[in-house]
């Protein structure tokens, strides 16, 4: 219940837009954070922030940082790569909350370095900071690759796979379960266990569920995505 609570708080804290700073009432779920920390573990795999940085100070900061030599020397060689671009945020404590307040003139680069080594892929997260004022980077943060199998074997549960979803993102997995939401929600999705939302259509597949009903157990095979998507490349009835 803490748990749930306090990422409520962080959603609506880092969502919600306004000038120059966001601002939370937070007496009540800070209080019961601080009376009960040993008991509370929050896990936050992706936040998506409401820009406050122009699309053209987005692409200095890009243009920035893969002009850098030292970011052209990391991506030798590899496969793919993907660039988000977020604020640079200070936090504050103030009375009856917290606020969030972004750092004028820096950006925050995320870069995903992909490689394929054959049966397994690497992904390597690197986290830069940039000066937009005096077009450099100011701080990087590389974290080591991390290999993953391209496949999972067996059938793992949807409850699994959300327990561990830094451990099998961009991983296909087979998942087997009980389909909910089929033709009742907007787009080409359905619910697994009320866990997992499976897209049966997409960029790399276009699947006929036309023999599968809400209530009916199924097997899907897909690239799972964290925290909790799974693009399914197969579908069987069970």
């Amino acid at each position: 219940m803490h748990e749930r609570k306090i990422l409520a708080l962080l959603s609506l804290l880092l969502m919600v837009s306004v000038g120059s700073a966001v601002v939370v009432d937070a007496s009540g779920v800070l209080q019961s954070l601080v009376s009960n920390v040993e008991e509370v573990k929050i896990n936050v795999q992706a936040v998506q922030l409401s820009s406050m940085l122009s699309q053209e100070e987005r692409e200095k900061a890009i243009n920035i940082v893969l002009m850098a030599s030292q970011v052209q020397e990391m991506l030798e060689g590899v496969d793919d790569y993907n660039v988000q671009v977020s604020e640079v945020f200070d936090v504050h404590e103030i009375e009856g909350g917290i606020a969030l307040v972004p750092k004028e003139g820096l950006a925050l680069v995320m870069l995903q370095i992909n490689k394929d080594y054959g049966e397994e892929f690497g992904v390597q997260v690197v986290k830069l900071t940039v000066d937009l004022l005096n077009d450099e980077i100011k701080e990087t943060e590389e974290n080591p690759e991390i290999r993953k199998p391209k496949v999972h074997e067996g059938t793992i549960s949807p409850s699994e796979l959300v327990q561990n979803p830094s451990e099998y993102d961009g991983v296909i997995v087979t998942v087997s379960g009980k389909v909910s939401l089929l033709g009742e929600v907007f787009g080409y999705l359905f619910m697994l266990d009320e866990t997992v939302t499976v897209f049966y259509r997409h960029e790399e597949a276009s699947l006929d569920v036309s023999n599968i009903e809400n209530g009916d157990y199924v097997t899907v095979t897909g690239k799972f995505s964290s925290p909790e998507t799974i693009y399914a490349l197969k579908i069987e009835k069970m």
